[in-house]
């Protein structure tokens, strides 16, 4: 009998990439987008690959990368067949090991598995679609018409929906609530507004009211995800969805006591902040329970926001996947992107796995920081 193949190397790689810097706050920095790329071989001469993406404003971002290296050691020999076993192994080095960087690794190994099983990752997943409607993540624009002008460009490319951030101010953000709606309301353009956490509840409520009166498909994150309460109260008083922001309470049993309060209108959260598809298809299964909407947050190059793309897809309870723009700031050189057709729909690769090819000799030749570690 063949022996079970094992990894035998792991790379890490960071790489910051984009034109330009972006804030999707005004109470927030310009911003430098990195993505922490895993690569794990095995014995037998597989290998799967993952990233995730993060932001920090004076330079490139080596954190996660560095918190992959401590446990790299410890996963060389191993062999694959057990991604949740390998997951706990992980999990136990929290809270100095954190959920990003061992979201990068789990990624690898779940897009290993489909690959070995010669399967699209959302296939492997046991989903069925593979397009879903995508929607334009606006970052911070200097005013209306710098959005409007956008938004009329985007949805003459077929772009039929947008998510925009403002001034985190509420007066500010509902001038620019009103204006969008001035210029598209009964268009059949679908709009959602992100207030990145910033908001009392009383100016919540304000905000809520003018997004419900535009007909927003929902409001996305107008107080800190943890005031509970406060987003209780807010969600019995508007008509509009209120969703968080998905970053600080991602684990799955902080999801799940939170549910208790009834305090969001469906669950947000990313694969890196949640760390990794194996909660996250736990925290998929616990909206399903809830009657609830998944909706995920994604953010990155078309690399790092694969993962999500193929969970979105192997989720039926997920409506729409979020496609930061301009899209050439969010390209990686060497990796190929996501397609978005004319119709604003989000199609599948067509490979095996995460389904992208990478030129890893072009990725490499630019990457910032390479770990290169062998049995």
């Amino acid at each position: 009998m063949a022996d079970t193949p094992v990894i035998d190397r792991i790379r890490v790689y960071t790489k910051g990439f984009g034109s330009d810097r972006y804030s999707w706050s005004a109470l927030m920095p310009l911003m430098v987008n990195t993505d922490t790329i895993t690569r794990v071989s095995l014995s037998d001469g597989s290998e799967g690959m993952g990233a995730v993406c993060s932001c920090v404003e004076h330079g490139v971002d080596l954190a996660i990368a560095h918190g992959i290296r401590p446990l790299l050691p410890g996963l060389l020999g191993q062999g694959v067949s057990d991604i949740h076993g390998l997951w706990e192994w992980m999990t136990w080095r929290k809270p100095y090991i954190g959920n990003p960087s061992i979201a990068a690794i789990d990624i690898a190994l779940w897009d290993l598995a489909a690959r070995r099983a010669r399967q699209p990752l959302y296939q492997y997943l046991g989903g069925t679609r593979d397009r879903i409607q995508s929607y334009a993540s606006i970052p911070v624009l200097e005013n209306h018409d710098a959005n409007i002008r956008l938004i009329n460009r985007l949805a003459a490319e077929g772009v039929t929906l947008f998510k925009f951030h403002y001034e985190c101010q509420a007066d500010a953000d509902i001038g620019l609530i009103e204006a969008i709606d001035d210029a598209f309301g009964g268009s059949g353009i679908g709009f959602m507004f992100d207030a990145e956490c910033a908001y009392s509840p009383d100016d919540a409520l304000r905000v809520a009211t003018a997004a419900e009166k535009a007909g927003f498909l929902w409001l996305e994150a107008p107080m800190p995800d943890r005031n509970l309460a406060d987003y209780a109260a807010l969600k019995s008083r508007t008509g509009v969805p209120v969703l968080p922001a998905g970053i600080t309470i991602a684990d799955e049993v902080d999801i799940a006591n939170a549910l208790q309060t009834d305090a969001w209108s469906a669950i947000r959260c990313d694969t890196a902040s949640s760390g990794g598809i194996t909660p996250m298809r736990r925290i998929a299964s616990l909206a399903e329970s809830h009657g609830m909407k998944f909706e995920l947050q994604s953010w990155g190059s078309s690399l790092s926001t694969a993962a999500n793309f193929h969970l979105t897809l192997a989720t039926p309870h997920s409506s729409y996947f979020e496609v930061p723009v301009p899209r050439q700031d969010f390209d990686i050189p060497g990796v190929t992107r996501l397609h978005v057709d004319d119709a604003g729909d989000a199609l599948a690769p067509a490979g095996h796995g995460l389904g992208l090819d990478v030129n890893w000799d072009e990725l490499e030749a630019g990457a910032d920081l390479i770990f290169d570690t062998s049995a």
